[in-house]
């Protein structure tokens, strides 16, 4: 007994610190309501913010700058999902739908990054899409969001691939 008002109670914690998080971060809330009867939810995906880990924190503000707003982006299975979705979800604010089915996934080639790692060292420049991890069902919606970028670790190397770029 005593266990199990121990865990009631560290469940209680946690669910007013993930209210605390919402509060401080509204958009990383999305709700909905199921647009039509026997609806599967596992068709909507949720927030791009929400389908990644980060693998180095060291790594996060610029994995947020590089995604910039497509973090607060509904990821969906299909643009049949998205309409859907738009149209009956009763979404309490407005949405960009990125359907699986339609996202063209942006990604270098992966000589560019070989080539920006021989400018400043390997450890120095990562493909952006490299410091996160995953589910594959989602690859499309990642490299939309992460594909088309390098990150480096100062500024001075970043601008090094920059000029090599251009």
């Amino acid at each position: 007994m005593k266990q199990k008002s121990e865990l009631r109670h560290s469940v209680g914690n946690l669910r007013d610190e993930v209210a605390k998080l919402y509060r401080q971060f509204p958009q990383l809330h999305f709700s909905y309501t199921d647009p039509e009867r026997d609806w599967d939810s596992g068709r909507v995906r949720g927030l791009l913010a929400q389908l990644l880990n980060v693998k180095d924190p060291t790594h996060a503000k610029a994995l947020e700058v590089v995604a910039g707003g497509r973090l607060y982006h509904v990821v969906v299975d299909t643009h049949i999902t998205g309409e859907k979705l738009l149209e009956n979800g009763k979404l309490q604010r407005r949405y960009t739908i990125v359907p699986l089915n339609k996202t063209v996934s942006r990604c270098l080639p992966n000589s560019a990054v070989q080539r920006a790692k021989q400018l400043v060292g390997e450890n120095n420049a990562h493909l952006a899409l490299s410091l996160i991890e995953y589910n594959s069902d989602v690859t499309k919606a990642m490299g939309y969001a992460f594909g088309s970028t390098i990150v480096c670790n100062t500024m001075e190397n970043a601008m090094k691939v920059l000029d090599w770029q251009f």
